[in-house]
């Protein structure tokens, strides 16, 4: 039990159970309250005036005792908490006697030098030198408080980041349940299916799945319920165009610290159109292979020619009535440079790529 609460306890009265307060007796309760780790305080019920103050509360608020003791238990917090605790006050009429211990929750403070601390406040009413007071235990949970925000902070960055990808992303539970889907996911599945999936749903059991292929997911995640992580091709048609889709889904186990695989992770990305793009770059390297041989083999044998008939032509006398037949040989030879230059002029751009059609892959 909390040492603050333990004191708390204590100053029950022992006698009667249906007391709502009891009398403090300091000479016997010192030690509990004077010496207690947590920072504690008695306050007026009337005025909400300090009136006692523990180490604790002086050590952690930085206040000397004087300080508390000229203080009321709002100027504890800070001016932006104000209308809170003030509401607080009101709703739980602060003045009047309440029976039993009281859990006030998790308060913003400020210290003497302006920093803020985090306190767990439980209270009893008590009665001091026959004044109705109250109480308080303020255990610091300043460093519980950070880690929770950090951990939301983390947790919001986090979210941010794995809905902010087309990716998608989706974990299953060992009954193959639904346990997260990021909005990618949920978007895609909602488009081929016409029904947004819900946590707790069957990850397969879509209402346009059939027995084919929930038989075929069902093995999946079998698969990797049993330790397996692997990655596989997986095509769907989209409802609109038909068009084949293509996703790179990989099947990744969940285990527990202890090694028990509680569940699958997947992530899917479309790569439709880097498949079409890795098809176009083979076809176009088959091309160029094509255009290599080409120009290797048949455009060799023109050129060949044109350069023999061109060292054999009598360049000093050019009207030479030698020169005549060289000339048509050339034209023939000219003839068919050309017809192999067509033919490449062909080889690479077969199959009518347009240029829409390479600014879409």
């Amino acid at each position: 039990m909390n040492v603050g609460m333990t004191l708390v306890s204590n100053l029950q009265p022992p006698i009667s159970k249906t007391k709502t307060t009891c009398s403090m007796r300091l000479t016997d309760l010192s030690f509990l309250f004077d010496d207690n780790p947590n920072p504690m305080w008695i306050f007026e019920l009337s005025t909400l005036r300090i009136l006692m103050v523990n180490k604790a509360a002086i050590y952690k608020y930085g206040y000397d005792e004087n300080d508390f003791l000229s203080m009321l238990i709002s100027d504890l917090h800070p001016k932006e908490d104000q209308e809170k605790f003030d509401g607080y006050l009101n709703q739980n009429d602060v003045g009047q006697s309440t029976q039993g211990i009281i859990h006030g929750g998790i308060w913003k403070h400020k210290n003497k030098n302006g920093e803020i601390i985090y306190a767990d406040i439980t209270s009893q009413n008590v009665k001091l030198e026959s004044r109705d007071c109250r109480l308080v235990v303020a255990a610091d949970s300043t460093e519980k408080v950070r880690y929770q925000e950090e951990a939301i902070w983390a947790k919001s960055n986090l979210e941010a980041l794995i809905n902010n990808t087309e990716d998608q992303i989706w974990s299953v539970d060992k009954d193959t349940r639904y346990v997260y889907m990021n909005r990618a996911y949920r978007n895609q599945i909602a488009y081929l299916t016409g029904v947004e999936p819900r946590e707790g749903d069957y990850s397969y059991l879509h209402s346009s799945f059939g027995d084919e292929m929930i038989e075929r997911w069902n093995r999946y995640y079998a698969r990797a319920l049993v330790g397996e992580r692997y990655t596989i091709i997986n095509e769907s048609a989209d409802p609109l165009t038909q068009r084949i889709l293509s996703f790179e889904v990989s099947f990744n186990p969940i285990y527990k610290i202890k090694g028990e695989i509680t569940g699958v992770g997947c992530f899917a990305r479309n790569i439709t159109e880097w498949l079409a793009t890795e098809k176009a770059i083979i076809k176009q390297n088959e091309r160029l292979r094509q255009i290599a041989s080409l120009t290797s083999h048949e455009l060799r044998r023109p050129v060949a020619s044109m350069l023999g008939l061109i060292s054999v032509m009598d360049r000093v006398d050019f009207f030479n009535p030698d020169n005549k037949e060289v000339i048509e040989h050339l034209l023939i030879v000219g003839k068919e440079i050309d017809d192999v230059i067509r033919l490449i002029i062909d080889k690479t751009f077969m199959d009518d790529l347009s240029k829409n059609k390479y600014q879409s892959l």
